[in-house]
C-alpha cells in the first residue's frame, strides 16, 4: 500500500519549479516548513548554525550546490533523491522521473510516511559537512525532528493502520535511540530528548502491536517506562502501561497483571484534566476486570468511562494518539469486555452502534467492523458476521494495513468453514489471500 495522501512537498509544481531554476535552498526550505522545522532546527540535523542554514535557503552561499551537501539535506528532511532530478536537468517536467518505483525499499518508505528522514544524519553517523571538525552536538532541532516524526506516524496509523510502517519507524527509532548516549547535551535538553524518545517508542510499540508482533511491543514498551521515568514523564509512563495492560487481556502471563497494570495507569492520569485521558485510561481497567473474569469491577470501571465522557471528549490539547478517542472508541473497548465476560449479544449491540458512528478514521472504521463481525460469530449468527466481514476486508485490502485486526477476524474464517454458500466462499477465498499478503 502507497500512501499518496502523505506524500511531500516535493511532489508539488513548485517544488520542481524552484529547483529547475536553480534554488535548491528555497525548494529545501518549503520542505522544512512542512515538517514544522525552523531554520534552527534544520541546521543542527546538518551540523549548521541558524545563520548559515538562512543563508543556504536563501541562496547567499553555494553550500548546496556541492552535491553531497544537497543529498545530505534532502536525506535529513527524507526527500527522495529523485526528487532532485529538476535541478540536474533544469526542468520541472522531467518526465521520466516515477516517483513511486525505481528506488528501493527505504525511499518507498519515505513517500509512504511523508516524513521519512534519514536519522542517521542526527545521529552524527553519516559524512560530515566540508570543513567540519566537531561531532554534532544534540540540541532542540533533533527533540523537534522526533516528535514531527511521532506525530506523522500517528497521523498515518489513524489513516492507514500500523501493518505497512512498523518496518519503517522500527529502523527510525533504532537511529534515534543512540542520541541518549550521546552525552551532548544539557539537563533540559535531555529530559526532553528523553521524553520524545520515549513517546517514539511508545508509537512503535502500538504499530508492532497492529503488526502482530506483541513481543516486539512489549519490549518497546518496557523502553517507554523506563524512558518516563527517567524525565518524569507521567503521561508517557501512563500510556506505556496502559498499552502493557492492554497486551497482558489478550494473553495474561498472571491472573493479576492485567488489572495492576491499568490501575497504575489510572492513577497517574488522575490529576491529568483531559476527559480523553481519563475516559480511555478507565476502559483499558475496565477490560482488564473483564480479561480476569471480574465483572462488578468491570461495570464499576465503564460507569466511569461514560462519567468522563460526559465531561466532553474534545479538546484541542489532546495529542494526535488521542484523537481518535470518542464514544465509538468507547463502546468498543466496553464491547470487547463484555466478549470477554461471555455477553455476545450486548458486545454485538455495541460494536453495531460504533460502526454506525460517522466521525471516526478509516482503520478505526476498520476495528469496529471487524469486532462486530467477530461477536456476529459469537452468537452464532454466521451470514450477518460474513456480511459484515466482507466490508471489514475491503477496508483491509485497500486504505487499511491491519494483521492485527485480520487476525480478529479468524473466528468468521472458522464459522465460513462450516457454511456451504456462495458468499460464505467469496469470504474464505478473501480471507485466505490477504492473509497470504500479510
Amino acid at each position: 500500500m502507497i500512501d499518496h495522501e502523505m506524500d511531500g512537498v516535493w511532489t508539488t509544481p513548485r517544488f520542481r519549479k524552484l529547483l529547475a531554476e536553480g534554488q535548491p535552498g528555497q525548494a529545501l526550505a518549503l520542505v522544512r516548513k512542512e515538517m514544522g522545522l525552523s531554520q534552527a532546527d534544520f541546521g543542527a540535523l546538518l551540523h549548521w548554525d541558524r545563520t548559515h542554514a538562512g543563508r543556504v535557503e536563501r541562496g547567499e552561499v553555494g553550500t548546496i550546490f556541492d552535491i553531497r551537501e544537497l543529498v545530505r539535506a534532502a536525506d535529513a528532511l527524507g526527500i527522495p533523491r529523485s526528487a532532485l532530478l529538476p535541478l540536474l536537468l533544469a526542468t520541472p517536467d522531467p518526465g521520466t522521473i516515477d516517483y513511486r518505483g525505481g528506488e528501493g525499499v527505504d525511499e518507498v518508505d519515505r513517500r509512504q510516511f511523508g516524513l521519512a528522514a534519514t536519522i542517521t544524519a542526527v545521529a552524527g553517523v553519516s559524512m560530515p559537512p566540508t570543513g567540519a571538525t566537531e561531532p554534532i552536538r544534540v540540541g532542540t532541532g533533533h527533540v523537534t525532528y522526533i516528535r514531527v516524526l511521532t506525530q506523522r506516524l500517528w497521523e498515518h496509523d489513524n489513516h492507514h493502520g500500523g501493518g505497512g510502517a512498523f518496518d519503517y519507524a522500527s529502523r527510525q527509532y533504532a537511529s534515534v535511540r543512540p542520541l541518549l548516549d550521546s552525552k551532548s547535551y544539557g539537563h533540559r535538553t535531555g529530559a526532553e530528548l528523553l521524553s520524545a524518545t520515549g513517546w517514539l517508542s511508545n508509537t512503535v510499540a502500538w504499530l508492532a502491536r497492529d503488526s502482530n508482533h506483541p513481543g516486539i511491543a512489549r519490549r518497546h514498551l518496557t523502553e517507554s517506562v523506563l524512558l518516563a521515568e527517567q524525565c518524569g514523564d507521567n503521561a508517557l509512563l501512563a500510556a506505556a502501561l496502559g498499552d502493557l495492560a492492554n497486551l497482558a487481556a489478550s494473553s495474561p502471563a498472571s491472573f493479576a497483571e492485567p488489572v495492576r497494570l491499568a490501575r497504575r495507569s489510572t492513577e497517574l492520569v488522575s490529576n491529568i484534566p483531559s476527559a480523553r485521558m481519563n475516559a480511555l485510561k478507565a476502559a483499558e481497567e475496565a477490560t482488564a476486570y473483564a480479561a480476569v473474569g471480574d465483572e462488578r469491577e468491570f461495570d464499576r470501571a465503564m460507569a466511569r468511562v461514560w462519567r468522563e465522557a460526559d465531561r466532553g471528549l474534545d479538546s484541542p490539547d489532546d495529542p494526535a494518539w488521542l484523537e481518535h478517542v470518542n464514544e465509538a472508541e468507547l463502546r468498543a473497548h466496553e464491547a470487547r469486555g463484555l466478549r470477554m465476560l461471555g455477553h455476545h449479544a450486548r458486545a454485538a449491540e455495541l460494536c453495531r452502534d460504533s460502526v454506525a458512528h460517522e466521525s471516526c478514521f478509516p482503520r478505526d472504521e476498520a476495528s469496529y467492523r471487524t469486532y462486530y463481525a467477530a461477536a456476529l460469530a459469537g452468537l452464532g449468527d454466521t451470514t450477518s458476521a460474513i456480511t459484515e466481514a466482507h466490508t471489514a476486508l475491503t477496508l483491509l485490502e485497500g486504505p487499511v494495513n491491519s494483521p492485527r485486526l485480520l487476525t480478529e477476524l479468524r473466528p468468521v474464517r472458522t464459522a465460513a468453514n462450516h457454511t456451504r454458500s456462495d458468499d460464505a466462499e467469496h469470504f474464505r477465498h478473501r480471507f485466505d489471500t490477504l492473509t497470504r499478503i500479510a
